[in-house]
């Protein structure tokens, strides 16, 4: 694993597609209007936009929001207005940091797992040349021999 934050993710979902691979379906949803927004939002702002599409309870966007933050995939801030204190969440990771960081998670503990399956399943995958297999063999041999110092 490089420096990058961690995800906050703890379980990989093989049938789930795209995020709900590493979220739950709702977490999913929020995450992505809060992509979308690319600015600060608060809870009842995800809640109008969710509820477009389906019936949901802020309450339940409030607490699956607490869960994210909890999780470390958001951060929140405290305002002030006119009613009152209330939350505002942005991304800690744009969503494509998110993805890589991510992945790269779910790779790291397959190598750590199952080691030289995993780099010839990959190799297998890519449907590579004999000569680009080659070279990705000395690559993976040469970052695992760094690592290893």
């Amino acid at each position: 694993m490089t420096d990058e934050k961690k995800t906050g993710f703890s379980q990989y979902n093989m049938d789930g597609k795209a995020l709900e691979a590493f979220l739950g379906p709702l977490e999913a949803s929020v995450m992505e209007s809060i992509w979308t927004a690319k600015a600060p939002i608060t809870v009842r702002e995800i809640h109008d936009v969710l509820k477009k599409n389906k019936k949901i309870a802020y309450t339940t966007v409030m607490s699956t929001m607490d869960r994210l933050f909890e999780k470390g995939l958001l951060d929140r801030r405290i305002e002030k207005g006119r009613g009152g204190l209330y939350y505002v969440y942005w991304p800690p990771l744009e969503k494509q940091s998110f993805q890589k960081s991510a992945v790269r998670e779910v790779l790291a503990s397959l190598i750590g797992n199952f080691g030289e399956v995993v780099t010839n399943c990959l190799i297998e995958e890519a449907n590579l040349t004999e000569k680009e297999r080659q070279t990705l063999r000395e690559q993976l041999g040469n970052k695992k021999a760094e690592k290893q110092k």
